[in-house]
């Protein structure tokens, strides 16, 4: 019976203190929340970033041996005293560059926002803002066999960006978000305001038990917490506090993609899409490069549309075999599903 309360205790421990945490700042709201927040985080003193990057590849980001690329899904098995040396190494995903001089060595070593990287991937990426490729047929695509992939390319006012895969812009942007909170450095890089972009990636790409369990790991490790893995709400009720802002409202979608079938599929497959209204979509087809490699516009109608895909491209050729994505458009929204094609 002992035992078995020790372990209770064990269980809820980290949920009590991370409730008490946030005593001081729960009903503050705008400014007033950024400042409480940045008092209450401003508290990791760490500047080895040897150390930093020792225990973000062996604990926080550690997976039995295996860590990943934040950028491309890439899965590395790793030695028990690996530490970056070669690849994968760690991305700043703010920028080195971009620090202002106070604090340097503390914010290099904050794990906050250091994360497992592909060499190729972070070379590429360099100190390019983060936002949204206006255009990912002609982007660079970086990616893997799992495979996640991020653009490097313009964002339609002639910046050149770099976009992380969907399934890491949400701990990207909440890392993002953490550091401007946690030191007051800029989040407009390169002529580029990344904020209103971070803050939708936050919601389209909501926070995980993963991440809940690394931002509990670096707390033990420097001894703050991101506030916006444990709280997402706080995000609204610091750039877009209204009446009912908390919790975070998250946007009804236009439309949903309920299944793709068969899937894999040889010859071709069908989407099956609901939507609460008439509205058109458009479905654009790419291959592993990023290249597009059919395009068609549909009439979604209230209730369940179907569309087929005959697994060939724009002047009608048969497509290889391997992965592709289907990405379905309307003005207010878009939504990918990757979809494998064999023999």
């Amino acid at each position: 019976m002992k035992k078995a309360y020790i372990a209770l205790l064990i269980l809820i421990l980290p949920i009590m203190v991370w409730a008490d945490y946030y005593d001081s700042v729960m009903n503050l709201y705008g400014d007033a929340l950024k400042n409480g927040l940045r008092t209450l985080i401003s508290t990791n003193t760490n500047s080895s970033y040897d150390n930093a990057k020792l225990f973000m590849f062996q604990t926080a980001d550690n997976v039995n041996g295996t860590v990943r690329c934040i950028y491309t899904g890439h899965v590395y098995s790793i030695s028990g005293s690996y530490y970056g040396s070669s690849d994968p190494n760690t991305e700043h995903t703010y920028a080195q560059s971009w620090f202002s001089s106070t604090q340097s060595s503390i914010k290099k070593a904050d794990v906050h926002h250091l994360f497992p990287t592909r060499m190729q991937a972070n070379s590429a990426r360099g100190n390019l803002p983060l936002a949204n490729v206006a255009n990912h047929a002609s982007a660079e695509v970086f990616y893997s066999n799992e495979p996640w992939q991020s653009y490097r390319g313009d964002d339609g006012l002639g910046h050149t960006v770099w976009e992380p895969a969907p399934q890491s812009k949400g701990n990207v942007a909440r890392a993002l978000m953490y550091f401007y909170v946690r030191y007051n450095d800029p989040l407009i890089q390169g002529g580029v305001n990344m904020l209103p972009t971070l803050m939708v990636w936050h919601t389209e790409d909501p926070v995980d038990n993963s991440e809940i369990t690394r931002n509990q790991a670096v707390y033990s490790y420097q001894h703050n917490r991101n506030p916006f893995v444990d709280h997402p709400e706080f995000v609204n009720r610091i750039w877009n506090p209204t009446s009912s802002d908390d919790p975070l409202q998250v946007p009804v979608p236009q439309f949903v993609i309920n299944s793709a079938y068969p899937n894999p599929f040889s010859t071709s497959l069908t989407l099956s899409i609901s939507s609460e209204k008439s509205q058109p979509l458009s479905i654009e087809v790419y291959n592993l490069r990023g290249q597009m490699i059919r395009d068609e516009e549909l009439n979604l109608i209230p209730g369940e549309t179907s569309y087929t895909w005959d697994g060939r491209g724009e002047s009608g050729e048969e497509t290889t075999t391997g992965i592709y994505f289907i990405r379905a458009i309307t003005p207010g929204q878009e939504s990918r599903i990757r979809v494998l094609k064999q023999n």
